[in-house]
């Protein structure tokens, strides 16, 4: 029988940073509405021109944002543990934000990265552009 990981005395390391006020990144709120409407098909961008061995793939944002998002939650998944918070497409690196369940290792997030760049190397037939997966939280189950 397994016990709730609250009850763990580490668990009030979490509890107290928890409770720090972090203020809102610079930017952040622009660049999720962007990357939300860029999803929803609501504003046009230019598709990426990603190298490959015939010259090049193209593939718009919202098509890479949807599958970086699919295939990020199955890894996760997989993982255990793992669940994709958000996906987004800064500049010409994809942000993966990600929690982890308490007691995983966050050394998981560079094990998804991985995992997730040859998933997407192997749908588009060419290498994605730079990934970056951040642990934003740890939840209890």
């Amino acid at each position: 029988m397994s016990e709730d990981p609250r009850d763990d005395p580490r668990w009030e390391q979490v509890r107290a940073a928890a409770s720090r006020p972090v203020p809102t990144p610079p930017g952040l709120v622009e660049r999720v509405l962007r990357s939300v409407n860029g999803v929803r098909g609501k504003h046009p961008i230019a598709p990426l021109d990603l190298p490959s061995a015939g010259g090049k793939t193209q593939v718009s944002e919202r098509a890479l944002v949807l599958m970086t998002r699919k295939l990020a939650a199955e890894i996760g998944r997989d993982l255990g543990g793992v669940h994709v918070s958000a996906v987004a497409l800064e500049g010409e690196v994809v942000q993966v934000l990600v929690t982890i369940r308490f007691g995983v290792e966050a050394a998981l997030a560079d094990v998804l990265r991985r995992r997730l760049g040859a998933a997407l190397t192997g749908q588009l037939g060419s290498a994605p552009p730079a990934i970056n997966v951040h642990v934003v939280d740890v939840h209890p189950d």
